[in-house]
């Protein structure tokens, strides 16, 4: 999936259900709807801004979401109302939004400049949100790190606890059973005389 897609359903709680692959009659439903608003709403429309054109098509949503389905036989405003869905709290920004790999070194870099994010996402996909001075960096809907922007380059701003993991010793304490073991052998070695050495490449030896 798209990374930024999947931080939108994290952002916003749900699951996204692929469709099937090679089967047309999943993602053909989908796209018809698309191919239904194109041809029956923009077709020969006039707007003069971004907030008249959403109003025009709320208002065409409305009118035809209240007429009878011709394959359910339903109306879907009133099988909207079944569905429970829940309100939106809070507002998902694309349009400051990019999208970042974790490098090995825990860091992400954003406008010439690099920021820690925590150990486990290494070689993942974060998103990295910007409002006015602040630098947001989310996975999968969740804020993981957050840090005032800077405006000068090539700087890096680390979170110490980002790096924590490598700056605490493991303590193990397993018991090797080889040395402590009751039937351990403690094989010596003898030390050969090098007088053996000698007569083998046929040098003389001095007593």
């Amino acid at each position: 999936m798209n990374p930024q897609f999947v931080d939108f359903a994290g952002f916003y709680g749900f699951k996204p259900v692929l469709c099937r692959p090679y089967r047309g009659q999943t993602k053909g439903k989908v796209e018809r709807t698309v191919r239904y608003v194109r041809e029956n709403f923009m077709v020969g429309i006039r707007y003069s801004s971004l907030e008249d054109l959403n109003g025009q098509a709320l208002a065409w949503c409305r009118k035809f979401n209240n007429r009878v389905h011709g394959t359910t036989y339903k109306i879907p405003a009133q099988q909207l109302s079944e569905e429970c869905l829940q309100p939106m709290l809070r507002e998902y920004i694309t349009d400051r939004m990019n999208v970042r790999k974790v490098e090995k070194d825990f860091l992400i870099s954003y406008a010439s400049n690099k920021f820690s994010v925590p150990a486990e996402y290494i070689g993942k996909d974060v998103t990295v949100l910007v409002l006015q001075n602040t630098l947001s960096i989310h996975y999968n809907g969740e804020r993981i790190a957050l840090y005032r922007l800077s405006y000068n380059k090539n700087e890096i701003t680390v979170n110490k606890e980002h790096y924590r993991p490598l700056m605490t010793r493991q303590a193990f304490h397993a018991k090797n059973t080889l040395i402590h073991g009751p039937e351990m052998i403690d094989y010596s070695i003898v030390p050969n005389s090098l007088t053996q050495y000698d007569i083998l490449i046929g040098s003389d030896i001095d007593e």
